[in-house]
């Protein structure tokens, strides 16, 4: 499918008369931009903020059932068979309410960090079109580009527009 498009997108400028020369080429890391913008780390710290009680409390729920194990193994050779079956029923009772809170912690977080990548993307998106458009570039290549020259990576300047500085 991409070799057609190539093809076909090659065809397409010899046809228009528009050379190599003259047209203006950027390319721009895509991810990069979205994994190191001051955006995404914020997002990511907004996130642990929200999720921070949530997992606490299941930490804290973790070595109560731990606790509870090894209870039940120490003192299972003097406990009534009714107290080793009541306290038996209690630890797979609470491991499963254990295991379907992480596992819904789990989606939820999995939804709102999808939710704010999307943020994220659209922003650096925005400002990949505005850099585009202020310096004429004819074209923006993102993804799938094996080699460049330095010269038409123009990730930091779309850096610059965002506002935020990469950590290398």
């Amino acid at each position: 499918m991409s070799k057609k498009f190539l093809v076909a997108f090659c065809g397409l400028l010899l046809s228009s008369g528009l050379t190599a020369a003259e047209m203006k080429v950027g390319v721009v890391d895509l991810r990069k931009l979205v994994d190191q913008s001051s955006q995404s780390q914020k997002s990511q710290a907004e996130l642990k903020k929200e999720f921070q009680p949530r997992e606490t409390k299941l930490v804290n729920e973790q070595k109560e059932l731990k606790k509870l194990e090894e209870k039940l193994e120490k003192d299972i050779a003097t406990m009534s068979e009714a107290d080793k079956r009541k306290t038996e029923k209690d630890l797979i009772d609470r491991g499963r309410e254990f295991k379907r809170a992480m596992d819904e912690m789990r989606q939820d977080y999995g939804l709102r960090a999808n939710q704010e990548m999307a943020k994220i993307q659209k922003v650096v998106q925005e400002a990949i079109q505005s850099v585009a458009k202020e310096q004429n570039f004819d074209l923006i290549l993102v993804d799938g580009v094996a080699f460049a020259k330095d010269g038409l990576n123009i990730t930091d300047q779309v850096e610059k527009k965002l506002g935020g500085s990469s950590k290398k």
